[in-house]
């Protein structure tokens, strides 16, 4: 792969699977309601995602946890769990997805915005130097319509999807919420 010079924006590594992840899911949507329940017996959860993740816009969140999600349940014991963007908003015509992971993301507070600084402008030194925010992120599992189990964390992250940081989380949040369903 040609180098290029870190000025020129790369593409995001994973569009083909966002664009399959999609197409699967409006796929499911249209599918007689006879196919419905097998997809669910396959292991099959939606991901939706409230609040702000830095980096992403609302339409890109539940995407990419759903790419990184798919990586981290498949090794988890038990495996061969999959998980698939939710195309709108959680609640469709029929309400929300019976069998689901919700995600929720809450920016914890900065104090760093009234402070002076020397040096570049606070938005030439977030473009050189990234600007980390801490988060607190609420995981929980929903199968068959029913609540399941639940896990918290904290992160600080740069945001975006090269973030390594951020996929960690994502990896180990996702097998701590499988591990917590399977007890």
């Amino acid at each position: 792969m040609p180098c290029r010079p870190p000025s020129v924006p790369m593409p995001p590594p994973s569009r083909r699977g966002v664009v399959l992840g999609l197409g699967a899911v409006a796929l499911a949507g249209l599918a007689s309601p006879i196919l419905a329940p097998a997809l669910a017996e396959g292991g099959v959860l939606a991901v939706t995602a409230k609040g702000d993740l830095p980096g992403f816009l609302p339409r890109e969140v539940a995407p990419f946890l759903a790419i990184v999600m798919n990586t981290a349940g498949k090794n988890t014991p038990g495996g061969g769990q999959s998980f698939v963007a939710a195309v709108s908003m959680p609640e469709g015509p029929d309400g929300p997805a019976s069998d689901r992971v919700e995600w929720t993301f809450r920016l914890n507070p900065y104090a760093a915005g009234a402070s002076r600084s020397v040096g570049p402008p606070r938005s030439a030194g977030g473009r050189l130097f990234g600007t980390h925010r801490l988060m607190s992120v609420e995981l929980r599992l929903y199968r068959g319509g029913r609540y399941q189990a639940q896990v918290f964390g904290q992160v600080e992250v740069q945001g975006g999807r090269r973030d390594a940081d951020l996929q960690t989380f994502i990896s180990d949040m996702t097998r701590r919420i499988l591990d917590a369903a399977a007890q």
